[in-house]
């Protein structure tokens, strides 16, 4: 029987995606329920998922029917003005103050015309973080005003902090695929996906606190399990992020993959639901005023009466305030919305803090992990802000094969997309994922 090690909704679709290949899986989830979620029929992101075509049959098979949806409409929200994107050249002076206006169009010319000599000149620059990236094409101050405060809150680091493979996959619009939605909704997928374990001759064990792994002849054969040990024959498949999986593997892992998993840290992603009275043209809302505590709100594929705003918080600091909230939607346009409706969902490990060299510590990593028969799998195994179809299209490529090449996998996925144009990138295009 194949072993499955999660904490949550990414570890239960990597189980079930296994038991789709007709594997029978021990699912070891450390939350006391199947699914780890507080409110398992709150939509995750902009409840749409982005698919491989030829991978589509397979998701069904884990998740059950998906349903063509539309691209979601995004707008940003500025000084009180919603804009939709991509932006018109006319709404673009909307996103600053007067006074800011002319420091910042003064230096978006210069860095175009710079950015416009360079076949000639040959200058180069290499580009190692999310405020190289920006600052090359508009210039710092459309930074320090717009997007550093925007990063901070949405990724968790500030701009300089942040790996240019952020701004890469975030700042570029992304062609050619259509996004899904599951048929029956996200508690619908989830009980597909348990019924999916159980129908292999599998098992799912709730509240399973793993203590550590124990390594024979360069394998890892036996997870503790509370008191219990738990054999393991085959690759281990654990959706867990690099720090934990290395505290359980101890000495066994070499102490420099030891210190890179020590440096690959997360923070939280926090969702707070409401129900409101009123819908408005936009799926989702980017926040770029400073004060707001969120980064976006969504009204999502299908739940037309519902809102959810989504922060990003350190592991230690509280929820959200509930009630300002409330009063942002208000002013947002929602119409009038009541804290009493808040559900919130606090999602553990879900924000990956992706510094200039998380790249090579994780491709390292994976080797070390490899070489002792350990998969990492899910969003917290890919440690990549991956939505669940690009989860799930990393199972599909794992399940069924006896050694994974996770450095091969995560390459493809993690590769940020270029555009042929990226250096012509603005402010029309502000966000696309």
């Amino acid at each position: 029987m194949a072993v499955v090690i999660g904490s949550g909704v990414d570890g239960l679709r990597a189980a079930a995606t296994l038991a789709s290949s007709g594997t029978a899986v021990l699912f070891l989830q450390e939350s006391e329920s199947e699914h780890g979620l507080v409110h398992p029929g709150m939509v995750s992101g902009v409840g749409r998922m982005w698919l491989d075509p030829s991978a589509r049959t397979a998701a069904e098979a884990v998740i059950g029917p998906l349903v063509d949806a539309p691209q979601p409409r995004r707008w940003v929200a500025r000084n009180n003005k919603l804009h939709p994107l991509p932006l018109l050249p006319l709404s673009v002076p909307g996103l600053f103050d007067q006074q800011q206006l002319r420091g910042v169009g003064r230096h978006f010319v210069e860095r175009r015309l710079r950015n416009g000599l360079i076949p000639l000149t040959g200058e180069g620059q290499e580009e190692r973080t999310y405020k190289e990236w920006v600052v090359r094409r508009m210039g710092e101050p459309a930074f320090e005003i717009l997007y550093n405060g925007y990063a901070r809150r949405r990724w968790g680091l500030e701009g300089d902090a942040l790996s240019v493979a952020v701004a890469r996959a975030h700042h570029n619009p992304h062609f050619g695929e259509s996004p899904v939605v599951e048929g029956g909704g996200p508690q619908s997928a989830i009980e597909h996906a348990v019924a999916v374990i159980k129908a292999n001759g599998g098992e799912i064990r709730t509240g399973a606190n793993v203590r550590s792994f124990k390594v024979s002849e360069g394998r890892v054969v036996s997870v503790r399990v509370g008191r219990r040990n738990v054999d393991v024959d085959g690759p281990l498949w654990v959706a867990r992020t690099p720090s934990v999986v290395a505290g359980w593997l101890g000495d066994e892992l070499a102490s420099g993959a030891r210190v890179d998993a020590g440096l690959l840290n997360t923070h939280d992603r926090v969702q707070v639901a409401y129900d409101v009275d009123q819908t408005m043209e936009a799926d989702e809302v980017h926040l770029l005023d400073e004060e707001d505590t969120a980064f976006r709100v969504t009204q999502t594929y299908g739940e037309c009466r519902s809102i959810v705003f989504h922060s990003t918080v350190s592991p230690f600091a509280p929820d959200p305030d509930v009630e300002e909230l409330a009063r942002r939607a208000h002013r947002l346009g929602w119409g009038s919305v009541d804290p009493a409706t808040a559900r919130v969902e606090r999602m553990h490990e879900w924000v990956p803090l992706w510094a200039p060299v998380v790249h090579p510590r994780l491709r390292r990593l994976a080797l070390a992990f490899r070489s002792l028969g350990v998969v990492t799998v899910g969003r917290r195994g890919a440690f990549a802000a991956v939505d669940p179809g690009t989860e799930l299209m990393l199972a599909i490529r794992y399940a069924g094969d006896a050694d994974p090449d996770q450095r091969e996998a995560l390459r493809e996925l993690l590769a940020p997309p270029v555009k042929d144009n990226d250096l012509n990138a603005s402010f029309r295009d502000f966000i696309w994922r």
